[in-house]
């Protein structure tokens, strides 16, 4: 009986090691409904994208996917209507994500007119394959982003795309209202400037101010706004918006907020 056991935890860890091990790696899933959809890109198949979210798996149809962004932000001036993948050099190629493989970082096969071309998700900035709906005033870097923009910020979703493109130092004028209820309990509300009752969310994007508060995120540096009117952008890249907590699928309720851009 011993032997027997000894044999089988030989055999089990030796399918273990022989198991193929999952791509996996950090990435932000732009749907067309302007869904923001942050975790571990895992995989690429007939039935769609699968990304990792709090250790769920979430299946993502390809029709529904807008970019995949591996960190700094999708720059939405790169679109011109045709797929097209942005290198971290700044060049670009245009064609459609075909496949993914390898671990981290992943290897990303890309269909182009000459034939499949392969890259690593460490040469890869973005991959957009579609414009969302909410992406309509976008500004390239540098430029002063079209005033007036108002936006909904669901509490259900973690980052909202404004489209806007902003350097750091440029002043961002908000204007927001609204409430979100954070939790299943009714009671579990928040203003812009966040839960009524104080309370903190430890794994929050801002773990030290409350739960629910309206903040900013500029490439991978967040910042509070809440009730602020005036903030100073503190990184250059595209301006998302977003509800500051650690889990949203029982939020209900929303943000209204509108964006103005100035100089410097």
């Amino acid at each position: 009986m011993v032997k027997r056991t000894v044999l089988g935890l030989v055999c089990a860890a030796a399918l273990a090691v022989a198991a193929p091990v999952q791509a996996q790696e950090n990435a932000t899933v732009t749907l067309t409904s302007g869904e923001q959809v942050s975790g571990q890109l895992v995989d690429l198949n007939a039935s769609g994208y699968t990304v990792r979210v709090n250790g769920q798996d979430r299946q993502i149809p390809p029709s529904q996917v807008a970019a995949i962004d591996f960190g700094g932000g999708v720059d939405w001036s790169k679109y011109n209507g045709s797929p097209v993948v942005v290198l971290r050099n700044g060049q670009t190629v245009n064609g459609q994500l075909d496949d993914i493989g390898g671990t981290s970082p992943l290897r990303l096969t890309v269909k182009t007119a000459n034939g499949n071309q392969d890259y690593t998700s460490s040469d890869v900035a973005e991959i957009i394959m579609s414009r969302p709906a909410n992406t309509n005033a976008v500004a390239t870097t540098g430029q002063v982003a079209p005033n007036g923009n108002t936006f909904t910020v669901n509490g259900n979703q973690d980052w909202t795309a404004t489209g806007i493109t902003v350097t750091k130092g440029q002043r961002l004028t908000f204007s927001a209202s609204g409430q979100v209820q954070i939790s299943p309990d009714a009671n579990d509300t928040a203003s812009v400037d966040g839960a009524r009752s104080g309370r903190l969310a430890p794994r929050a994007a801002m773990p030290r101010i409350p739960a629910g508060a309206l903040i900013g995120r500029i490439g991978n540096t967040p910042f509070a706004i809440g009730s602020r009117t005036t903030v100073t952008a503190p990184a250059t890249g595209q301006l998302f918006l977003g509800i500051n907590d650690d889990g949203f699928s029982d939020n209900q309720g929303s943000f209204q907020v509108t964006v103005n851009v100035g100089g410097r």
